[in-house]
């Protein structure tokens, strides 16, 4: 199957599942306000970001192993595969033993980082629910790299698909009966425990080999590679999470557990916006990573062009939406209470612009290998981050945290990641990328500046309800950046590209 195809796969079922996903996380979560309320939202994104930081043990493991996976499954090495896969096995149950026994030590420490948390109650109980959780996904989800490396992760989508409608409908249900937090979570790890012993079996059966015993250890060289990688792997791991993980720490401790729950309505929303812009380069990943194994370096990079100028289009044009359209719909959802102030919702969205913007490039340093060249970058990114957004909780509330993920993310990986896939994967200079990025920035602005012109010089002098103010506002986010890029780009040969490949999609599907 062609690489276009198994793409084309991935993105649809990718989509299809966020947007069903979707759905009912939002249903989910205004039930969970209405019945639960909003300290006990916060708690549950609090101790989320925590078992993600107990999850830098993983220490890029699967991203090593996954990238030596591409070469043996393009040459369909089934005993190279077996004997990563055993690999892979073994390192994730010595994980598993590691974030258990740090994550028990954590429980003395817990009410430290929880600041004005009312009558919330039982946080130790709620705390162990989300480590059993993440303990036992370590026992089994190594087996769904397999998949993801094999580019057929639509089979997976499938399968998490049935089984997060199930999920969520009994967990709603519950919540609606009993109106307890604990009852809800209970459920949803006796329904997760259930779903990985199932995905087990079904991915045994795709793969019937794995259930060998014969499996030959990796030779001293294929160690090597992967003990560097995994090395390199750590750094940036460390740094992800300490940039990506502790915004919800630093707020319960420093603001309020209340504040994690505002900021956390926001964060679904964008997160839901975000998974449907990372559909298609999250679907494209492994096959990146078979071009890179089998292509030339000129052919690399004439299809990283088209990737990006797809991923300034997606990123920029979901970014004005976001910034313009949140605000009125989380008051049309939960009320003007429910709202963040407008300069924290400008640097949240700056930097969901610029780490959009470093996807395409990140994925293509992931699918390449390189991992060691910049191996230090995001220590020193993460260490900016934590020192800016403390210090800005401190004397600037809210707007102060996401300072400081701005800040770190413009210091380091901006301009360096890029450097560093130009000069190994493509073998070229990074020059051209920065005058390109440079052109996007000034576009993605100019598109923001005309929508914010055209909602309050028109729409805003006409008196009309919350509700229709807000449809025609949708109607200009969707219409006006869209013909603005199209009338810029229609005659390059990116835009070109990416429209010949979308008539390609719509006849097949």
């Amino acid at each position: 199957m062609s690489r276009v195809k198994n793409t084309s796969k991935n993105f649809i079922f990718s989509v299809i599942s966020t947007l069903l996903s979707s759905v009912l996380g939002f249903v989910s979560r205004t039930v969970f306000i209405r019945v639960i309320g909003i300290t006990y939202l916060g708690a549950n994104s609090l101790f989320t970001n925590i078992i993600s930081m107990l999850s830098l043990t993983e220490l890029g493991i699967g991203s090593a192993i996954s990238f030596n996976l591409y070469k043996p499954l393009a040459n369909n090495d089934i005993q190279a595969i077996k004997s990563l896969m055993s690999l892979y096995k073994r390192a994730y149950r010595y994980i598993a033993a590691i974030i258990s026994v740090l994550g028990l030590s954590l429980v003395p420490f817990l009410n430290y980082l929880i600041k004005d948390s009312g009558n919330m109650e039982h946080t130790t109980f709620i705390y162990l629910v989300f480590l059993y959780n993440t303990v036992i996904s370590y026992l089994f989800s190594y087996k769904i790299t397999l998949l993801s490396a094999d580019q057929k992760s639509y089979l997976m989508t499938n399968v998490n698909m049935i089984i997060s409608v199930g999920t969520v409908g009994i967990q709603l249900l519950v919540l609606v009966i009993f109106k307890n937090y604990f009852v809800y979570l209970i459920v949803g790890a006796v329904i997760g425990t259930v779903q990985w012993f199932f995905i087990n079996q079904y991915i045994y059966s795709r793969y019937p080999y794995l259930k060998d015993k014969d499996a030959q250890p990796l030779n001293a060289d294929e160690k090597r590679t992967i003990s560097t990688n995994v090395k390199a792997m750590m750094f940036h791991k460390l740094g992800e999470l300490c940039i990506n993980q502790t915004d919800n720490i630093i707020i319960s401790s420093f603001i309020s557990i209340v504040a994690v729950g505002l900021y956390n309505n926001y964060y679904m929303i964008i997160n839901i916006i975000n998974k449907f812009a990372l559909s298609f380069f999250n679907a494209a990943t492994a096959s990146l990573g078979n071009l890179i194994a089998t292509e030339s370096y000129e052919r690399r990079y004439e299809v990283f062009k088209k990737y990006n100028f797809l991923g300034f289009w997606i990123f920029g044009w979901t970014g004005i939406c976001l910034y313009v359209l949140l605000n009125p719909f989380i008051e049309i959802w939960l009320g003007s209470k429910f709202l963040i102030d407008s300069l924290t919702l400008s640097l949240v969205m700056i930097n969901y612009y610029l780490v959009g913007m470093r996807v395409t490039i990140g994925n293509v340093k992931m699918a390449a290998g390189l991992y060691k060249q910049d191996q230090w970058a995001p220590l020193v990114q993460a260490i900016i981050n934590l020192v800016v957004s403390i210090i800005g909780a401190i004397y600037l509330g809210l707007p102060g945290v996401f300072l400081g993920t701005v800040v770190s993310s413009i210091s380091i990986p901006c301009w360096y990641r890029p450097i560093i896939v130009y000069k190994y994967a493509f073998h070229k200079s990074a020059k051209e990328y920065f005058m390109t990025y440079f052109k996007y920035i000034c576009i993605v602005a100019f598109n923001l500046l005309v929508v914010i012109g055209i909602n309050y010089f028109a729409l805003a002098q006409i008196n009309l309800s919350i509700y229709l103010s807000f449809l025609l506002q949708c109607i200009v986010c969707a219409i006006v950046p869209n013909v603005i890029i199209i009338f810029l780009f229609h005659n390059t040969e990116e835009f070109r590209y990416l429209m010949k490949l979308a008539n390609k999609f719509i006849r097949r599907y």
